[in-house]
């Protein structure tokens, strides 16, 4: 498939708010026509598009909103895509509550260009590219206290590497579905049970250095991963990533209660105790 470019597609109503409003909701300025705002709607990428959950929708529309001074844009926002934009959907992995698959995006991560004018010019560098998508089981119903780690999971992404190009809805199960970063080489638990005695010492040493460095960088901003160990920890070509950061548990989660993995779980967690950036390191 040639790579497209075109200009992005811009509607004259907003299907992501309702309200009867004369300005814009996120910027104040006023709507040139109903429901729409020149400076703020111009990054919805379909449409017309709703994820069927008005939280996820801002959520997106608000990474979109927070790029929108930027005159070059690669991936500093996330992409509502329907599920039929990708192909050859095959599961490769199963925890206890997702499912991840690697699939082919037939249109791929688009980047955007500013014009002179103020429009934006679309660009689509990847077409049919090689994602993960990882299924949030039981996410019909979403709450907020997962809603707000999926916020912190996309921070942290854009800060420190792993990719996180936007969502996906099942349209059987209404489950959503994030759209991340194929890591080629799997995760490192199946990398060390496989080469384990291939490697050099020093290659491993340095492997520990470089996650302990990113997970100090990640408590810097307050912030624990609350799953840290050799699962969530992928390996892209040569380059390693943290993965799953700040997602410990189910969507459908309540406050208070923790889940994990037994053997990598604090003492003092198991014990009722809160969890903290030291349980991390357990």
């Amino acid at each position: 498939m040639e790579n497209e470019v075109s200009k992005l597609n811009i509607s004259d109503g907003d299907t992501n708010i309702v309200n009867n409003q004369k300005n814009c909701s996120y910027c104040n300025k006023s709507l040139a026509e109903e429901l729409w705002c020149k400076e703020c709607d111009p990054f919805r990428m379909i449409e017309g598009w709703t994820s069927g959950n008005p939280d996820i929708d801002k959520f997106v529309k608000d990474t979109m909103y927070n790029a929108r001074n930027l005159t070059y844009i690669r991936h500093p926002f996330l992409e509502w895509v329907t599920l039929d934009r990708f192909t050859d959907i095959k599961e490769i992995d199963e925890g206890s509550f997702s499912k991840v698959y690697s699939a082919t995006w037939i249109d791929g991560k688009s980047e955007y260009y500013k014009n002179n004018d103020g429009s934006y010019k679309k660009v689509n560098l990847e077409p049919m590219m090689v994602v993960a998508l990882k299924r949030l089981i039981g996410s019909q119903n979403i709450k907020n206290k997962f809603l707000s780690e999926l916020k912190i999971h996309w921070k942290v992404c854009m800060l420190y590497g792993f990719d996180f190009y936007g969502l996906t809805k099942d349209p059987e199960t209404s489950e959503f579905i994030m759209i991340i970063r194929f890591a080629d080489k799997g995760n490192l638990r199946s990398i060390l049970s496989k080469n384990f005695n291939d490697m050099f010492w020093q290659n491993k040493i340095n492997l520990l250095h470089k996650l302990s460095y990113d997970l100090q960088s990640f408590h810097s901003l307050g912030y624990f991963h609350g799953q840290f160990h050799s699962k969530n920890i992928l390996q892209d070509h040569n380059l390693f990533f943290i993965s799953d950061f700040g997602l410990c548990g189910p969507s459908s989660k309540d406050n208070g209660v923790y889940y994990g993995v037994v053997p990598y779980i604090a003492p003092e967690v198991l014990s009722g105790t809160q969890y903290e950036l030291s349980s991390d390191i357990y």
